[in-house]
């Protein structure tokens, strides 16, 4: 019979899962971390894993979703400091997006060892449509406010922020587009977009 938890050990048992997730995907990824390493790294059995966890990948999904909102916050705080945007204001916001993004293991690890299709496969559809929704919801009011302030373009918000997102993915397809050209390619974009969403 499964034993009963308190709510601080529950809390206590979450924080040390959350702790072993970080540290076990961090050293072995996520197709190598066995669910065995992770209660053992929490010092919990397995079958209390999963009163907290349906799989691995949820656990994993939960991290990339607290790295995923200090990263966001990390830089909207910054491009808030900075004061009013502009296009220049708006290259640096890209290209320190791009460099946070792409020099993270565990993003990296997404798309380098196609842990997106995996978590793709396990992952309830309806959460990964609300993490999708999430970045929206976050981004959004910058759009706006960016174009009340007139410079930047008209062109409906939820288009922006879907234009933002697809210049991030390709952070994460280094070697698809090519290791020799990725830079230049990558800072062309930047520059590209941040001209095509700059108001005349």
């Amino acid at each position: 019979m499964a034993r009963k938890f308190s709510d601080h050990e529950k809390e206590r048992i979450r924080e040390r899962l959350v702790e072993a997730g970080k540290q076990c995907f961090g050293l072995y990824g996520l197709k190598k971390t066995s669910i065995e390493q992770l209660t053992k790294a929490a010092g919990i059995a397995q079958g209390t894993f999963y009163l907290f966890f349906p799989s691995k990948e949820e656990l994993y999904f939960e991290l990339l979703e607290l790295e995923e909102e200090r990263v966001r916050r990390q830089l909207l705080e910054e491009t808030e400091e900075s004061g009013r945007m502009d296009k220049e204001k708006l290259v640096r916001f890209l290209r320190k997006s791009l460099t946070v993004i792409g020099e993270n293991p565990f993003f990296r690890q997404l798309y380098e060892e196609d842990v997106m299709e995996q978590l793709v496969r396990k992952l309830p559809p309806e959460k990964l449509a609300a993490h999708f929704d999430k970045d929206a919801d976050v981004a959004m009011p910058f759009v706006r406010r960016w174009q009340e302030e007139g410079w930047l373009t008209s062109q409906r918000p939820e288009i922006i922020v879907s234009l933002i997102r697809s210049l991030i993915l390709l952070t994460l397809q280094k070697r698809m587009i090519g290791e020799e050209v990725f830079d230049e390619t990558m800072e062309l974009l930047i520059q590209l977009i941040a001209q095509g969403l700059t108001a005349e």
